[in-house]
C-alpha cells in the first residue's frame, strides 16, 4: 500500500492547495446558481464527517447525509457541480504540486513484489478526483489493484480501521502487508499498532512533532533500494 499525497505525489504547499481548492469550488457553485457559502459550508462539514465516519455507511454516504443536513443541498445538487469541477477546474490545483520521477517506478515495484498493490490515500475524494491527482505524476489505475475513494472506505487516516478495511478486501494480514506513507499520525502510527509493516517517506515528511525513530524510513532512493531487495 502506499500514500498518495505528498508520497507518491508531492505538493508544494497543502494550505494553499486547499485555498486554491475552495475558491475554484465555490466559483462551480455560484455558475450553477448555488449558494456559494452554504454549500461550501455543507461540503466542509461533510468533509470532516467522512474523517470522523464511524464504518455505519460508506464515506460518499456519510458526507452527503451531512450536507444536505447543513445546507439543504442534496446529492443531486452537489454531484454533479463535484464532478465537473474534478474533470475541468482541478487542473488548477496541478501548479501547486511538484514532479516526482520516482512514482512509477515505485508503483511497478509495489505490483512486482506484492501480490496486490493498492493507493492508500486519504478517502475523502471521488475516485475522479484520486485519478487526476495520480496522473500529475505518470501513475495509471491500472497499475493498482484498488484505489480508496469515499466510495469505497468506511473509515478515514487516521483510524486503523481505514486500514484494516484495506486488508479484508485481500484477505490479507497485517504481517504480510507494507505501508508507504510520508505521515507519522496518518500512516505510520495506525499501521504499526496493527502491525503493518511501514517505509516512512522523508522527502515531504509530516510528522506532526511525533516521534519517528521507530520507523523504517529513508528518501525516494532508499524505498526503490527497499522494495528491490524485497
Amino acid at each position: 500500500m502506499s500514500d498518495l499525497d505528498n508520497t507518491l505525489l508531492p505538493i508544494y504547499t497543502q494550505e494553499r492547495f486547499v485555498e486554491v481548492w475552495f475558491r475554484d469550488v465555490s466559483k462551480k457553485f455560484a455558475q450553477n446558481g448555488m449558494e456559494p457559502a452554504k454549500a461550501l459550508e455543507g461540503v466542509s462539514r461533510g468533509i470532516r464527517a467522512m474523517i470522523y465516519n464511524d464504518g455505519s455507511k460508506k464515506n460518499i454516504e456519510v458526507f452527503y447525509d451531512k450536507v444536505f443536513e447543513i445546507s439543504g443541498y442534496t446529492e443531486r445538487d452537489i454531484a454533479p457541480v463535484m464532478y465537473d469541477y474534478y474533470t475541468t477546474t482541478f487542473e488548477n490545483v496541478y501548479d501547486l504540486t511538484l514532479p516526482n520521477p520516482h512514482a512509477v517506478r515505485i508503483a511497478e515495484l509495489m505490483r512486482e513484489k506484492a501480490r496486490y498493490a493498492a493507493v492508500a490515500t486519504m478517502p475523502v475524494f471521488t475516485i475522479e478526483a484520486v485519478e487526476n491527482r495520480m496522473k500529475w505524476v505518470g501513475l495509471k489505475p491500472d497499475m493498482f489493484d484498488f484505489i480508496t475513494t469515499a466510495e469505497t472506505s468506511s473509515y478515514s487516516k487516521p483510524n486503523p480501521l481505514y486500514f484494516q478495511e484495506i486488508l479484508d478486501r485481500f484477505g490479507a494480514k497485517p504481517d504480510e502487508a507494507l505501508m508507504i506513507g510520508n505521515d507519522v499520525r496518518e500512516d505510520m502510527q495506525p499501521c504499526a499498532e496493527l502491525g503493518i509493516d511501514v517505509f516512512l517517506v522523508m522527502n515531504h515528511m509530516i510528522t506532526h512533532d511525533l516521534p519517528f525513530d521507530m520507523y523504517r524510513r529513508g528518501s525516494y532512493d532508499d524505498l526503490i533500494n527497499f522494495l528491490e531487495q524485497l
